[in-house]
């Protein structure tokens, strides 16, 4: 057990589903044959939720990762009492609970950085809440990239072998296409090529996806894959990169779980990242933080608020995220 790497796991939004599935991933075995977990969140919320998940908790609270036990019969617990319960209301996100899960990120960053965990993982978050708190948020890697100086954060979606990253996250399509530069597109096709060189392959095959219908067909339906998408992806091979498109969209995704063809996709806007992924692998998908210096990730979906707090929620992608980030831990800092 000492041997295992050390993963922080914040309980993330308080009105969601993160303080159930935290619990329950708490609950079973499965995560302690990977890591020695250590939670963040606030100690009444997360024995409230043990009771709603049904589920036998004693939890170990601790102020600092230096105290914990790593006993899974008590789980430790890094309780930071930031959530009165007459703030908590169930199923509606409010600034109490942004702030609170501002709060867990920054300090499940900060124990990464100091070095006293190997790995975090952060809960199912609501951008509204952080919003009404009075911060900005449009994910954890913005956030993360903020606290460590980093320009070029972004997010890439796992699935076992299915990688897909991000060039631009979470801003209009509209504004997606305003920002959309060569120089966005190669960055982050160097940083996915990183970030699956941190997962063990050691010459990521990576495919880039083009904006237009057919990769913009030699012009005729737009010039942004001729003269942003294209460039790119020639400077990355020019620097050993091994890196191909653009591709058209429509087909590329087509056998991606079984053909074995290539390590990991790049796509220029969300909804073109996220459609194949979840699709394809819904309850095992991950969103890995890359461009940061941070083994990071978070679960693939949302704080399920219409099913929060019934004793209905589902730990699954949790568990395969704690286990994603436990295995990349041991050769993550040397190879980002």
């Amino acid at each position: 057990m000492n041997k295992k790497p050390i993963v922080a796991i914040t309980m993330s939004e308080a009105a969601g589903i993160g303080p159930e599935i935290l619990a329950l991933a708490l609950a079973g075995n499965e995560i302690y044959d990977y890591c020695r977990p250590v939670a963040i969140g606030d100690a009444k919320v997360m024995a409230k939720a043990a009771e709603t998940a049904k589920v036998s908790l004693d939890f170990h609270r601790i102020k600092d990762v230096a105290e914990a036990a790593f006993d899974r019969k008590r789980p430790d617990l890094l309780d930071m009492d930031n959530i009165p319960l007459s703030s908590l209301v169930y199923g509606n996100p409010n600034a109490v609970t942004g702030r609170a899960m501002l709060d867990y990120t920054r300090r499940a960053v900060e124990l990464f950085l100091s070095g006293k965990v190997d790995g975090a993982v952060g809960g199912p978050h609501s951008k509204k809440a952080a919003e009404e708190a009075g911060e900005y948020f449009d994910g954890y890697p913005g956030l993360i990239a903020k606290m460590t100086n980093s320009p070029h954060p972004y997010l890439m979606l796992v699935s076992d072998t299915l990688r897909v990253s991000n060039v631009t996250l979470h801003i209009s399509l509209r504004k997606a296409l305003q920002i959309l530069d060569e120089d966005l597109v190669l960055n982050c096709i160097r940083e996915t090529n990183k970030a699956v060189r941190a997962f063990g392959v050691d010459e990521p095959r990576i495919a880039v996806a083009g904006l237009n219908p057919h990769a913009g067909e030699s012009r005729m339906f737009g010039d942004e894959d001729e003269d942003i998408i294209k460039p790119a992806v020639e400077k990355a091979r020019s620097e050993g990169i091994n890196a191909k498109g653009p591709f058209p969209t429509d087909s590329l995704f087509y056998g991606c779980m079984t053909n074995g063809k290539y390590d990991a996709y790049v796509a220029m806007y969300h909804d073109q990242a996220h459609l194949p992924v979840k699709v394809l692998a819904f309850k095992s998908a991950s969103a890995v933080a890359i461009g940061v210096p941070v083994n990071w990730a978070t679960v693939d979906h949302g704080c399920a608020l219409d099913i929060a707090w019934k004793g209905v929620a589902d730990p699954a992608v949790l568990v395969e995220t704690i286990k994603l980030i436990s295995r990349r831990a041991p050769t993550y800092r040397s190879k980002t």
